[in-house]
């Protein structure tokens, strides 16, 4: 053979050889694994090659943590108690997922305590996201089931039919917001989490927390005293639609549902059971605080055990933070400056003079009031009658709270059981109160059940300014859909100046009335009227009713005025 043909042959042996390499690994990349070669399980979820991973029903022991760094990544067993994957020495977090989009199903994880410094886990997303669990059993740690290294969120987490079970801290920890730990980089928006049909078992600090904003640069600067000086330079995060819907949450020793500075969030068809024995009292199945805004509460049941030795409110929505970091028996504009230290403590958060540009500008804060919640829709929920309830709601510093109505304009009555005396709606605030309350009637609620809490300081009470109304659902169709907006009669909507009704040629009363039913105008045309217009001078920024007469035929649709 000469040495053009040897050269040929060398050529075509290293072809096919790696060809058949390829090959290899394109078919190892689905593995089985034995519970007697645990090393082999560590190596294959950070090979960069494995893809899928059976666990047959077994008990796996794992000595050190779980690093997954193979994307898209399936751990799947044969079922909850039936395949277990345990870690039995303190390792602190047992499964670290530095790759994305992992799902882990039909399977136990089992931390046997082993957890037990802050931040410890049995899964932790490590600045990685879209990770899927299905039928997962999450149980015996003294720290969190799931979180997220401190400052970064479970972006686009996913939790079906799962059971968490012995968890002392948080099942679910969607964000902790120490902007500092990932060099003041601002996070806006998490991606949807979606959290459904799962049991949490009794005996959790937090079923589920998202400890929301960006709140805590630091650039070094000190005060005289060498504390580190820092600011709020955003109030929220948005979680995007996040939807927490079909879920069990047995007594909790703190929260069910804990967030702060969050926004966008849907919470349904859940089964909140109320607090252990030894919770604290300033516990609640939900819990939310500074600058909660936009989130829906819809058919859910709060149930109270009339053992607990306290009293607790359902739903409570805090916003003077301000305050609350101060011991403050002042006038708030007093205060001219303000100072906000890195590690906490009881400092002066708030400056009313800057309520402008106070999440801006590090030598202001915004004042107290813009700390309250906005846009809270509380439908359609049970709230079973219990001597343990304090209250059922909660409000202080809020805007814009609509017991009873949808987002969408829908009416659907809570069901507010309990004594008539009993004080089922709280609203307070240590600054301007809460505003812009409406409350559907037929829900056992009236001003007697409403507790109305001093206001303290300096500026005018809001509740003076816009007091509670109480709604008809009369103004509403009775087949709980919202004001007919099929066709529109008129546009624009929402409008300013004047709307043009879409009938030219009929004869038609048009009256507008607010959401108390009071008419606020009223228009006639005949057969022989040209304009179609309908003038909206002198009528308040709001949602109206527009209820339009034909012959033989009533429409009612909702028109919103800018």
């Amino acid at each position: 053979m000469n040495k053009s043909l040897f050269k040929i042959a060398l050529t075509l042996i290293s072809f096919f050889s790696a060809t058949y390499l390829i090959q290899s690994q394109t078919i190892q990349t689905e593995q089985k694994a034995d519970s007697t070669k645990i090393d082999q399980i560590i190596k294959w979820t950070k090979d960069g090659v494995t893809t899928k991973i059976t666990f047959a029903p077994g008990t796996y022991e794992f000595e050190v943590p779980l690093e997954i760094r193979n994307e898209n990544l399936i751990l799947i067993g044969n079922g909850i108690d039936n395949t277990i994957l345990k870690l039995t020495k303190d390792k602190g977090t047992f499964i670290n997922a530095f790759s994305n989009n992992i799902s882990v199903k039909h399977l136990t994880i089992d931390g046997a305590f082993k957890q037990s410094k802050f931040g410890n886990a049995l899964f932790k997303f490590n600045k990685s996201k879209d990770h899927n669990f299905f039928h997962v059993k999450f149980t015996n740690t003294h720290r969190d089931a799931i979180n997220t290294v401190s400052g970064w969120p479970t972006e686009g987490l996913r939790v079906k039919d799962c059971v968490f079970s012995n968890i002392e801290t948080f099942c679910i920890h969607i964000f902790n917001r120490n902007t500092n730990k990932r060099n003041g980089q601002v996070i806006t928006s998490v991606e949807k989490i979606i959290i459904e049909n799962t049991v949490f078992e009794e005996g959790y600090q937090n079923a589920i927390a998202s400890d929301n904003g960006n709140d805590r640069e630091n650039d070094g600067t000190r005060d005289a005293d060498g504390k580190l000086i820092g600011r709020r330079f955003t109030e929220s995060t948005s979680l995007n639609g996040t939807i927490i819907r079909n879920c069990i949450f047995k007594p909790s020793k703190q929260f069910h549902i804990g967030m702060v500075q969050t926004k966008d969030v849907i919470i349904k068809n859940n089964d909140f059971q109320g607090m252990t024995d030894d919770a604290s009292g300033g516990s609640q199945p939900l819990h939310f605080e500074q600058f909660s805004q936009n989130i829906q509460i819809y058919n859910n049941t709060f149930s109270m055990n009339t053992t607990v030795p306290k009293a607790y409110s359902c739903i409570h929505f805090r916003g003077t933070e301000g305050h609350v970091r101060a011991s403050q028996e002042q006038p708030s504009n007093t205060y001219t400056t303000w100072k906000y230290f890195i590690n906490g403590g009881p400092e002066r958060r708030a400056d009313t003079k800057c309520s402008a540009n106070g999440h801006k500008n590090r030598l202001c804060k915004r004042d107290v009031h813009a700390y309250g919640p906005r846009n809270i829709f509380i439908a359609g929920n049970t709230f079973n009658a219990s001597s343990k309830f304090k209250n059922y709601v909660f409000v202080n510093e809020g805007e814009n709270i609509q017991l009873g109505i949808r987002k969408n304009g829908t009416i659907s009555l809570n069901d507010f059981q309990g004594d008539e005396s009993l004080k089922k709606i709280a609203l307070s605030g240590n600054d301007e109160g809460t505003c812009k309350v409406k409350i559907v009637k037929g829900q056992k609620v009236t001003m007697n059940n409403i507790s109305l809490d001093d206001v303290t300081f300096d500026l005018e009470n809001c509740i003076d300014r816009n007091p509670i109304q109480f709604i008809s659902s009369r103004l509403f169709s009775t087949n709980n859909t919202p004001l007919s907006d099929t066709i529109p009669v008129f546009i624009p909507n929402p409008a300013s100046e004047r709307i043009q009704i879409n009938l030219p040629s009929e004869t038609y009363t048009v009256l507008i009335s607010n959401l108390s039913g009071k008419p606020v105008k009223s228009v006639h045309k005949n057969s022989s009227s040209t304009n179609d217009y309908i003038s909206l001078h002198g009528i308040k920024p709001g949602i109206y009713a527009l209820i339009l007469y034909t012959t033989g035929k009533k429409t009612i649709q909702k028109l919103i005025i800018q």
